[in-house]
């Protein structure tokens, strides 16, 4: 029952992302990035501190530097993921970032030594034949928007990792606290190097968008990824964070009328079948290997 429950909030969890990607393309075509950001952090940062500050404690040894490598990661991934949105769409950005979950193993290697398997390798050839049919290099020519959002990709399995082995290590609350503040700080700070924060209308779409990015994406998916990641499988999550793709196809096309020629369909329909195939095999394999 506890797994269960972990389970259906990490679903939460991948439905909210999903959410995330039209409304940061709608965004985008009138608020700078690192504003829009530093904003939808400062909701999160905010509201977290307001309840939980009394819990916060930043004496243990090596907090302070995990909670900045948590943030670090998870500024360049939202830096990255929503820099690509303006140069591409929000259903190619979300395929993209699927990515992220094929990464891990590999990741993974280069954080604790774990061998890759096989599967990890068909995976990404799969995966990469799925996401040229979805980006079309030979047609439309290399979309700088997906070349950026291939980058978080990275920066998110990245950060997977280190959420596993930090949140195991250290309080939850106090590592929230460090990595959203961490975010707030970089995100206004190259803001307002390179950003006029004069652009940002407040208006009653812009404010509803830092709301639900707040706190919604931030502020609760933050708090849930860290808090019940730990109480499933790594396959097991990888497989429900897989819906977060789909269902913000599904939500694209449906809020902001994006659509997709047959390839690209087809394309990302491979993308998730390597991801699957790349993250269950194992599974299925050893429940085969039980049963026999």
């Amino acid at each position: 029952m506890k797994r269960f429950k972990a389970e259906l909030l990490l679903l939460l969890t991948a439905t909210i992302w999903a959410g995330t990607f039209p409304i940061v393309k709608v965004s985008m075509s009138t608020l700078p990035p690192f504003y829009f950001i530093g904003i939808r952090f400062l909701v999160g940062a905010i509201l977290f501190t307001a309840i939980f500050f009394r819990k916060v404690d930043l004496t243990g040894k090596g907090i302070m530097k995990a909670g900045i490598i948590l943030g670090f990661f998870q500024i360049a991934g939202f830096a990255t993921q929503t820099a690509g949105m303006i140069y591409t769409t929000a259903s190619n950005s979300a395929l993209i970032t699927g990515v992220t979950i094929l990464i891990v193993p590999f990741a993974q290697y280069a954080l604790t030594k774990k061998k890759v398997q096989t599967e990890n390798w068909i995976g990404v050839f799969i995966v990469v034949a799925g996401l040229y049919l979805l980006t079309q290099p030979h047609i439309n020519g290399l979309n700088i928007g997906d070349l950026i959002t291939l980058f978080c990709a990275f920066a998110w399995a990245f950060y997977i990792i280190y959420v596993d082995i930090f949140t195991n290590k250290f309080d939850v609350i106090s590592l929230i606290f460090i990595q959203l503040w961490f975010v707030v700080i970089i995100a206004f700070g190259i803001g307002a190097v390179t950003e006029d924060f004069s652009a940002i209308t407040f208006n009653t779409r812009n404010i509803l968008s830092f709301l639900y990015m707040g706190i919604l994406a931030t502020f609760v998916t933050t708090l849930l990824l860290n808090k019940y990641q730990k109480e499933t499988t790594p396959v097991r999550a990888s497989i429900i964070y897989t819906w977060e793709q789909p269902a913000a196809v599904m939500l694209a096309i449906l809020f902001i009328h994006e659509n997709f020629n047959f390839m690209q369909l087809a394309g990302g329909a491979i993308m998730i079948a390597g991801i699957l195939y790349s993250e269950t095999y194992e599974f299925i394999r050893l429940r085969m290997n039980k049963s026999a």
